[in-house]
């Protein structure tokens, strides 16, 4: 089995993004992603994106570069870059929560997502355990 690389970035999000901004970005994900085998979690809350992007090092460096130039959002910062022998979002071309949604704000979410937003020494070693645990206990999200 080969090797999947794993980035997670954090970004502010644009004050004028509209839901029909982030179904356009959900759309060309999918179809991007599928193209060039590329998984992964998108999360939108308190005005940030945080995401996960799975694949091969090359075709996830190559689409950060397209997200770093994307006007939607802004102050990106990379939070985590590491590899594995496996996908922990495989056959997600990118699913997406809304974690301003009340119903959507599970424990393990508010979790992750604040350990990405304080991503200090502490914070970075507790981004992957808890993005595992939010894994395994989100609903799919396809």
């Amino acid at each position: 089995m080969s090797s999947v690389f794993h980035l997670i970035y954090i970004s502010k999000a644009n004050q004028n993004l509209s839901y029909s901004d982030i179904q356009n970005i959900l759309t060309a994900s999918k179809k991007n992603n599928a193209r060039d085998g590329i998984t992964g979690l998108l999360i939108l809350r308190d005005d940030y994106f945080v995401q996960l992007l799975e694949g091969s090092e090359a075709a996830v460096k190559k689409i950060l570069g397209t997200i770093i130039m994307d006007e939607r959002n802004s102050s990106l910062k990379v939070l985590l870059e590491t590899t594995s022998d496996e996908r922990l979002f495989d056959g997600w071309e990118m699913a997406f929560v809304d974690g301003d949604l009340s119903n959507n704000s599970t424990q393990e979410l508010v979790d992750f997502f604040e350990a990405c937003v304080d991503s200090g020494h502490k914070g970075k070693g507790l981004i992957l355990p808890l993005l595992k645990k939010f894994r395994a206990s989100a609903p799919i999200l396809k």
